[in-house]
């Protein structure tokens, strides 16, 4: 747990995490720092991914209870091994990407109303600029 949380503050802050559902420790100590940087105000972009095949492992009702105490807190519970999760996410292609003007046009006409630009820079800049 110790050397989580240390990675959780001194690594990027984008950093995806993926552990095992009976790994309650590791569950618990991103909720809290979760709530440690929202308590001071401090952005988080990390996000936890916990994984465990369906029928064979549970995640307790005590932290299924505390994440949803835990609002806003980046966590997805997935029914798959963590092998099978991160494969999924290694073998995942963007359908969009900078460098495709056409589709890149078309999606800013069609979302363009609905989006408040000014609010979306100010959430994505990190702490460097």
């Amino acid at each position: 747990l110790t050397r989580f949380l240390e990675n959780l503050r001194l690594k990027p802050s984008r950093t995806l995490y993926i552990c095992h559902v009976t790994r309650d420790d590791l569950i618990l100590g991103f909720m809290g720092e979760f709530q440690r940087r929202k308590a001071k105000g401090e952005s988080f972009e990390a996000a936890l991914i916990i994984c465990g095949r369906k029928q064979k492992y549970e995640l307790s009702d005590e932290i299924q209870d505390m994440m949803k105490g835990a609002e806003g807190a980046p966590m997805m519970v997935v029914g798959l091994s963590t092998h099978d999760a991160m494969t999924k996410i290694s073998n995942y292609t963007p359908k969009l990407n900078i460098d495709d003007t056409n589709r890149v046009s078309v999606a800013v006409k069609h979302y363009e109303q609905y989006l408040d630009f000014d609010e979306l820079l100010k959430r994505t800049r990190t702490s460097t600029e």
